[in-house]
């Protein structure tokens, strides 16, 4: 068999066709495969660290309930603005009961926060060094939120035990929106 010159031109469009159909479609097919097998072992990767880390949480809304519960408990320990001044008499009257002359009481700038506010009280008070651990022991048993965020104490030398201390106390409590506060001295 004796092939024509139009013959061995079909044939070689044909491995033409063939030999370019494998460079513009089966090679590009073959490249967005894979980069989709990528994708996926990406997106596969991404699912299991997703149930790793929901593993730990069994039921998310209980554990919503939870804090939600944890954040009625720290509100409840926060007066309202307006009982403030009970707070500030209950710890004078802590400090007279252990026998601690008050020096100064002074109410600093109240600090605002998200859901709080803070109120910083500079005190200084002498006494005898057992009523003041007594006293200090009294505003950790308050039912109410404090910080005792600065103290200095210093021994007075002319009496055995007794002490002079300035401190920093914060209580905490919820502001009703008012900058009103009354100042004990």
């Amino acid at each position: 068999m004796k092939l024509g010159i139009g013959q061995l031109v079909f044939v070689l469009l044909m491995l033409a066709l063939l030999g370019s159909s494998y460079f513009f479609v089966f090679n590009r097919a073959a490249e967005k495969r894979l980069v989709r097998q990528a994708e996926i072992l990406t997106k596969k990767k991404a699912l299991q660290d997703l149930r790793a880390s929901t593993a730990g949480i069994p039921d998310i809304e209980l554990k919503i309930t939870e804090l939600q519960n944890a954040i009625r408990f720290f509100e409840s320990k926060l007066p309202q603005q307006r009982d403030i001044d009970k707070m500030l008499a209950d710890v004078t009257s802590k400090a007279k009961e252990q026998q601690l002359q008050m020096k100064t009481f002074k109410t600093q700038k109240i600090e605002r926060s998200a859901g709080y506010s803070e109120l910083p009280i500079q005190m200084s008070m002498s006494g005898n060094f057992k009523n003041f651990y007594a006293f200090l022991l009294k505003l950790e048993d308050m039912k109410r939120i404090t910080r005792l965020s600065h103290m200095k104490l210093e021994k007075i030398t002319t009496k055995d035990g007794e002490m002079q201390a300035n401190m920093t106390l914060s209580i905490f409590f919820e502001s009703d929106g008012s900058n009103r506060l009354a100042t004990t001295n």
